[in-house]
């Protein structure tokens, strides 16, 4: 496929649940891709007001779908009925698509696969680039998937509350004194009965970083004996190259309100700011200042684009930047957008 030309009728078609393999896959292509933006944000748009004003919008509900699927794979009733649940939700999913700028909110886009030699089913619910995916888990527990994220936990997991986080996630947690809920990254888990915490562990970054807002957590270090006990407004930084970590008491509202479509800074260093904007905006940053000057900013973005946001830097703080459009390769995607910062001439 040469590139992701944007077909209408397509699209239109996909949303109805009327596509091939390599539909799907010309489908996902242009959502990775930034250069259409703009533009699928209309087509989604435009598609969510033709679903409200269908007079049949109270059979597309999504909630007994979802009720649905979740008994049927915890209660072991079949994975072919499974997998027909999945197609419809994947169906009212797409359809049901919400905008809000500068990210897209889906309710989820949730794949089941069964495997072969276990015979084990698996739930996996993924966050594309430049989305949030919003979730509720079979036992109530509710929460949000950040851009480039995923969640999996297995067919069985009310009996055993665990998930799989590759990127970030919030997490309300229902309350269950005899099931502990926990979250597992490469490195590092979790473990709570129920609150509400921030776990970011993007497999390209340097560390893994939780926030609790409310509750209490017990942090653990997969392959040290190390774990400590967390209270809200802590914030533990996991270090991957020295396998440590660090704990300081932050305000926990910066690090949460990209669940509301806010992107907070209170007096965050450059490279914070950086890996914050790379994750919210799909962008790779090459930072060329010396960070011993130690910029600093204090301001909250909605919905502005991210050369907005760098233009505000460079007036703020003395940095200029250069920015570099993705290419397409190939097989029809795009590279990432980047962006170099660098210290300002004087």
């Amino acid at each position: 496929m040469k590139g992701f030309d944007l077909d209408d009728e397509k699209l239109k078609d996909f949303f109805k649940g009327k596509f091939s393999e390599k539909d799907e896959e010309y489908v996902n292509g242009l959502f990775t891709d930034e250069t259409k933006k703009q533009e699928l944000k209309r087509i989604l748009s435009k598609q969510f007001d033709e679903l409200l004003s269908d007079d049949e919008i109270e059979e597309k509900n999504l909630d007994h779908i979802l009720y649905r699927i979740n008994y049927d794979i915890n209660s072991n009733r079949g994975s072919q009925k499974a997998v027909l649940f999945d197609k419809i939700l994947k169906w009212g999913l797409r359809i049901a698509s919400l905008i809000v700028l500068p990210v897209l909110i889906f309710s989820g886009i949730r794949t089941i696969r069964e495997s072969a030699l276990k015979k084990e089913t698996w739930v996996e619910i993924n966050a594309p680039a430049w989305t949030r995916a919003q979730f509720t888990l079979p036992d109530g527990t509710v929460g949000w998937l950040n851009s480039n994220s995923s969640l999996k936990y297995n067919g069985s997991f009310n009996l055993d509350r665990q998930v799989t986080l590759n990127g970030e996630a919030y997490f309300d947690v229902f309350k269950d004194k005899k099931r502990p809920f926990i979250v597992n990254t490469n490195e590092v888990f979790v473990k709570v009965l129920g609150t509400r915490f921030n776990i970011a562990s993007y497999e390209n970054e340097r560390g893994v970083e939780v926030v609790l807002e409310e509750g209490s957590l017990v942090f653990n270090i997969k392959n040290l004996n190390k774990s400590c006990t967390m209270v809200p407004n802590d914030l533990i930084t996991y270090d991957r190259t020295v396998q440590d970590f660090s704990k300081e008491t932050v305000q926990p509202q910066k690090y949460l309100s990209w669940t509301e479509g806010r992107l907070e800074f209170r007096n965050d260093p450059l490279d914070i700011i950086s890996r914050r904007l790379e994750r919210w905006y799909n962008i790779d940053i090459e930072l060329n200042v010396n960070l011993k000057d130690d910029p600093r900013l204090r301001a909250t973005f909605v919905n502005e684009g991210f050369e907005e946001v760098l233009d505000l830097l460079r007036r703020s703080l003395p940095i200029d930047y250069k920015v570099e459009k993705g290419n397409l390769l190939p097989d029809g995607t795009y590279t990432k957008t980047k962006v170099k910062i660098f210290s300002k001439t004087k």
